[in-house]
């Protein structure tokens, strides 16, 4: 009933973060900053870990999706305008997956290793260790994408970076992002256009780090069951860590816990509980970066 594209495309932002002080207690402009020829960001490795798991009851059939991926994606430096603008060149380096479902075979796949894609990674093919598209990341983090080729996604999977607010926060202070306007078919052919944002709040500064949480919110109200079905990624919370000596993002947590309820009948339901972990800390002993090594 609810189909979701596991090729983990998926972005975490990239680039330099300036904190400008205006005086020593004073609140923090937040800023993406690139520069030309730094070294460092000539090429960025991502080590992703996604995990999901599905359970579906209708008319009193089960029925368990689990799905673990992990991968590395690249992040290439195109250039850098006059403005601040930098490009990017997007990739995915390698990819390893596994899938259990009720009823059916497992599956699994190294694209180090296996020649072959089995039938479930079919989205794989011709995906892996070639340039997906360029983007291009302003200052404030707002970006726009030129696919190379045709992938698919959620929206956590695609983020590439957050945006920061416009004017200086300090601890506690929050901002939000208006997201695309999402259009769900219905069965009677018509079109229901769902308005959704992000919130985003700076939690703390510590050691160096800002950590900044976030929430999706739904903001179109009286969704029926099998809508919030096809909006599962719109339910997403997490966690976001800037570097501010490394100068850029160095990892991100989204989760999504969502049970829906009703989907045919009263005791119908879908539970959806699924986690995307990126990381490019470069620490031998983070797990993220440890998963991805083989």
């Amino acid at each position: 009933m609810f189909r979701r594209e596991f090729f983990v495309l998926s972005a975490a932002g990239l680039g330099v973060l300036s904190a400008l002080f205006a005086e020593p207690s004073a609140k923090q402009t937040l800023r993406y900053h690139f520069k030309r020829g730094q070294k460092e960001l000539q090429l960025l490795r991502w080590n992703v870990l996604q995990t999901l798991k599905m359970k579906t009851v209708v008319s009193g059939r089960e029925e368990i999706v689990e799905t673990l991926s992990r991968s590395v994606k690249i992040w290439k430096m195109l250039e850098v305008d006059s403005a601040g603008n930098a490009a990017f060149e997007y990739s995915v380096n390698d990819i390893e997956m596994q899938q259990k479902q009720t009823g059916r075979d497992d599956a699994s796949y190294n694209s180090k290793r296996d020649k072959t894609i089995p039938a479930a990674f079919a989205n794989l093919e011709g995906k892996v260790g070639v340039p997906l598209a360029h983007i291009t990341i302003t200052p404030q983090g707002r970006t726009t994408k030129k696919p190379l080729r045709i992938y698919a996604g959620s929206y956590s999977e695609n983020r590439i970076t957050i945006l920061l607010p416009e004017e200086p926060v300090g601890t506690g202070d929050d901002w939000t992002e208006q997201m695309p306007i999402k259009e769900l078919r219905l069965p009677d052919r018509s079109v229901k256009k769902v308005k959704t944002q992000q919130r985003f709040t700076l939690k703390n500064l510590n050691n160096g780090l800002a950590n900044i949480s976030f929430v999706s919110q739904v903001l179109t109200p009286g969704l029926k069951a099998n809508e919030e079905v096809k909006l599962a990624d719109s339910f997403s919370s997490g966690e976001i860590e800037l570097d501010l000596d490394a100068g850029h993002l160095v990892r991100q947590q989204t989760t999504v816990d969502k049970t829906i309820v009703g989907i045919r009948g009263n005791s119908d339901y879908i539970n959806y509980l699924s986690r995307l972990t990126e990381c490019c800390c470069g620490k031998t002993m983070c797990g993220v970066c440890k998963s991805t090594e083989n």
